[in-house]
């Protein structure tokens, strides 16, 4: 009996073959074949005029094609032709069976007959026999000027990667960002881009709460570009060069730091780039990162060992070329990443199981879960981005893509150690416990249709205890959506071309004698409400800025005040988007009302004082008395109290809240936007009653790295209590003044939407309108007459 003919399943899985032996299939071939082909033909590729750059990974198809969506064993049908317009990395995507090719990017996307000799070749053919195939992938440069990038603004005095810095030299202005910590010979550095840590002995500055403050100085470790054949000795040759473009920057103070990346959290093991490790398979693998300018991103590893330059008979190559993820949409809205993203580290982010295309075997096995620090994710980082490479699309937009070299080669070459467990604990983005969960909790306070209205949209003012105490999904940066509890710290404050008076709204220095010896303003407010006026307030100030002392202009009462009666008008316009945004950023201000160094002069500790009419004031802020303060460790303490020591315990800091909203109290009366400061003056009073800003201060041991002080001061059972009591009275107050514009507004007449404004909706309002409650100067504020007591007006 004649045996029956099986099969051959060799090469690739998808394809049967009927005949033995098996000619070589595509998919079986290597790295090394790969880049042995391109170093083959790169004179001939480099002397096609519309060649620009190569690099090595897998076939793209075009996402309208059918083989995007059906394996090679579904035929295409007659009624679903080859897709005809350009192939470019943004509209192409890998599947399975995608086989290894020879990348080649072209300037201009036209019909091989009508190139005739300047065509590229379809396949690569080397002596020993080996047949590479090739892909073309439209890449336009994009010689524009690419547009500013503003950047996300940090919140929080606690340094860490993804914060982005700044090095000035010969007049010119470096920007870049911190990658992570790292140690060498018993010191710490920051690592990042060689164009920031260039030089030697330079300050190098932080971009933190819409300045830079220095951090440290550049060192002379740096390395631009390494032979190939140095750090992979089995492929490149001597003419080839990778570059890293990487340097270290000594810090400081290790005790301002976290080993922690803002926005994606503690750092995993990190992959060690190898011949061995390095595969096609990294192509289509999903990456996160947090860039200084650009804020979060989400993208893939679209191709490797991407030559980007040839010059004087050396190749410039660069280990990974990253791009946004392939197939979602909305990602080209912003540019997927900016200048002053270079030195941001891309690290591996396990995607959620989807479901295979039609018609294909699922090769897909379970993704394990990210692994969880403390209060964080762990990523495994894998290269860190030193460049980026714009190009328009077919449809005229600009598009880009990230350009890094492996972490782990970087690492060799400087011969570093990535510090990955310091002063860890916190959740991915750091400081935003308190004004989010007030924002939140704050909703869950109110019933009946105000009740609604704020519930639909709390997920857009704030988040839950759930993911407070675990690190939320939270997303900042440029063009991301913030919500809206944190919008003036984390948005209004660095727009400072706009909003150059946003700061002076968050703060009110009124607990100090005025400059003729009298009472403190708040006391003076406490006693008399009719004192709760601007042009008592502008004189309040001035008269230290006459004797040349301190503390200086702060507007935070009129801040509420202001917007209050925004809300009660946007509520009669029927402009319920406007009064929601609007009320969910008041949650940030009466959270600063409720934050006792937010109403002292003490705001960031005890300031150098000096002598006026026999009694001491703070020298003013812009003396280099208080600047050399400001450096110092001690004045760190605003941060570590209002961000980082809510982070000790978020659990048990959220519940004592709860605890204390159950105890249900009276309150004053609101009925105009004077009532509105008025309540709100009363909540800082309460809060400096719970705890002195002194008591905070002797609280803390400045010798301490910032976790430790944290600690301590959570530990102190005054300062724990008195801060959860202003929280849970903040809560309470701001729930009342929405209560009480929604009453004023004409509440009975508004229907309410059937469903929640999208984020895109509200971040129009709150980035791109600008008379959208404006920042105003106190001065501004008293000239209006808009800041009176009702007994003047």
């Amino acid at each position: 009996m004649k045996a029956k003919r099986m099969p051959l399943r060799v090469g690739n899985p998808l394809i049967k073959y009927q005949v033995f032996p098996p000619r070589r299939d595509y998919i079986s071939l290597s790295v090394k074949d790969l880049l042995d082909a391109r170093d083959a033909y790169h004179v001939y590729l480099s002397t096609l005029d519309n060649v620009v750059a190569t690099a090595i990974g897998r076939y793209l198809i075009h996402e309208k094609d059918w083989y995007a969506t059906h394996s090679p064993v579904e035929p295409r049908p007659p009624s679903h032709p080859l897709v005809s317009e350009p192939r470019t990395l943004s509209n192409s995507v890998v599947r399975p069976w995608s086989w290894p090719a020879v990348l080649i990017f072209v300037r201009q996307w036209a019909d091989a007959g009508a190139l005739g000799s300047n065509a590229v070749p379809r396949t690569l053919y080397l002596p020993d026999g080996r047949v590479i195939p090739t892909c073309v992938v439209q890449a336009t440069p994009d010689e524009s000027v690419p547009p500013p990038a503003p950047g996300p603004s940090f919140n929080s005095s606690l340094l860490g990667g993804g914060y982005s810095c700044l090095r000035e030299h010969q007049g010119e202005q470096s920007l870049g960002t911190f990658a992570c910590l790292v140690q060498k010979a018993g010191a710490y550095y920051a690592l990042t881009n060689r164009h920031v840590a260039g030089g030697d002995g330079e300050q190098v500055q932080a971009y933190i709460r819409g300045q830079y403050h220095p951090i440290g100085t550049t060192s002379n470790l740096a390395v631009d570009r390494v032979p190939m054949s140095t750090v992979f000795s089995q492929w490149g040759n001597g003419r080839t060069y990778l570059t890293m473009d990487s340097g270290l920057i000594r810090i400081d103070n290790i005790g301002d730091w976290t080993s922690q990346v803002f926005g994606i959290g503690e750092i995993g093991e990190i992959f060690d780039a190898t011949e061995q490790s390095v595969t096609l398979d990294l192509i289509g693998c999903p990456v996160r990162a947090f860039g200084g300018s650009t804020g979060v991103a989400a993208g893939e590893i679209r191709a490797l060992f991407f030559r980007y330059q040839s010059l004087g008979g050396y190749e410039y190559v660069t280990d990974v070329l990253i791009g946004p993820k392939a197939g979602l949409q909305g990602l080209e809205e912003k540019p997927f990443t900016s200048p002053g993203d270079s030195g941001t580290l891309w690290f591996y982010d396990p995607p959620a199981r989807q479901p295979a295309a039609s018609g294909t075997p699922d090769f897909d096995l379970t993704v394990q879960p990210p692994e969880r620090g403390r209060s964080a994710r762990r990523l495994p980082p894998i290269a860190m981005q030193w460049g980026g490479q714009r190009v328009v699309r077919p449809d005229a937009r600009s598009s880009s893509f990230a350009l890094g070299m492996f972490l782990s080669s970087i690492c060799r070459v400087l011969d570093v150690e990535v510090v990955r467990n310091w002063s860890t604990g916190h959740n991915e983005y750091w400081g935003k416990i308190g004004h989010f969960a007030i924002g939140w909790k704050a909703c869950d306070y109110l019933s009946g249709p105000l009740g609604q209205l704020m519930k639909m949209h709390q997920v857009r003012i704030g988040f839950g205890d759930d993911k407070l105490d675990a690190g939320s999904a939270f997303r900042m940066g440029r063009g991301a959506f913030v919500p809206l509890a944190d919008v003036p710290d984390y948005v209004w404050v660095g727009m400072k071309g706009t909003r150059p008076f946003e700061p002076i709204q968050h703060f009110a220095d009124v607990d100090i004698y005025d400059i003729d010896g009298g009472p403190t303003l708040l006391e003076r407010c406490v006693r008399d409400s009719n004192n709760v006026f601007a042009q008592v307030w502008k004189a309040y100030f001035d008269g230290f800025a006459s004797k040349g002392v301190g503390p200086e202009d702060g507007c935070l009462p009129f801040r509420v005040w202001q917007i209050w009666e925004a809300m009660v008008r946007y509520l009669k316009g029927r402009d319920l988007r406007r009064f929601v945004a609007a009320a969910g950023i008041l949650a940030h201000y009466v959270g600063d009302a409720s934050q006792p160094l937010h109403c002292s002069y003490m705001h960031h500790g005890k300031p150098p004082m000096q002598s006026s009419g026999g009694r001491d004031y703070p020298v003013p802020r812009d003396s280099d008395q208080f600047k050399t303060f400001k450096k110092s460790r001690a004045a760190k303490i605003h941060g570590i109290y209002e961000e980082t020591m809510l982070e000790i315990d978020p659990a048990t800091a959220l519940a004592g809240v709860d605890a204390a909203l159950a105890r249900r109290t009276g309150g004053l009366k609101v009925e105009n936007g004077h009532d509105a400061a008025v309540a709100t003056i009363s909540l800082m009073c309460a809060a400096q009653k719970h705890l002195s800003p002194q008591m905070i201060i002797d609280a803390d041991d400045a010798n301490l790295p910032a976790k430790e002080r944290a600690s301590r001061l959570w530990d102190n059972k005054y300062v724990r209590a008195g801060t959860i009591q202003s929280l849970a009275d903040s809560v309470r107050l701001l729930a009342k003044l929405w209560t009480a514009a929604w009453e004023i507004g004409g509440n009975k007449e508004v229907r309410l939407p059937k469903e929640a404004f999208s984020e895109k909706e509200l971040e129009n309002i709150y980035r791109r309108d600008r008379g959208f409650l404006p920042s105003l100067s106190l001065e501004k504020m008293a000239k209006s007459g808009n800041f009176e007591p009702p007994a003047r007006q």
